[in-house]
């Protein structure tokens, strides 16, 4: 994998789950005709394992609509999105910086 530019920014663990499928990560069981390095294969075994197996373009796009009025930093909807809570108190930390914001203004 070449790196194109230094530093284009964040990317959420499906695009690089979706990234690694392109390039084969997915198809070579035996992992040695994929143009995927080592390193790469334990990405994709990592990511196969999380919850971005799961998740689709159009859930990830609903939640970023929805989630517009909340006012999130990008690293917390990053970080959502990666973990996809199931119950609300998994959300504490957000919740806390929320609630801070709102009372200071």
């Amino acid at each position: 994998m070449k790196i194109k530019e230094g530093n284009a920014g964040l990317i959420i663990n499906f695009e690089l789950l979706h990234l690694l499928n392109s390039r084969g990560a997915a198809k070579d069981t035996t992992r040695v005709m994929a143009s995927v390095g080592r390193s790469e294969y334990k990405v994709y075994d990592y990511l196969v394992g999380t919850v971005a197996c799961n998740q689709t373009k159009e859930h990830i796009n609903e939640f970023l609509e929805k989630s517009q009025k909340f006012k999130l930093t990008k690293a917390e909807i990053l970080s959502i999105i990666n973990t996809r809570p199931s119950q609300l108190v998994e959300l504490d930390p957000v919740d806390r910086r929320a609630t801070r914001t709102a009372t200071r203004t």
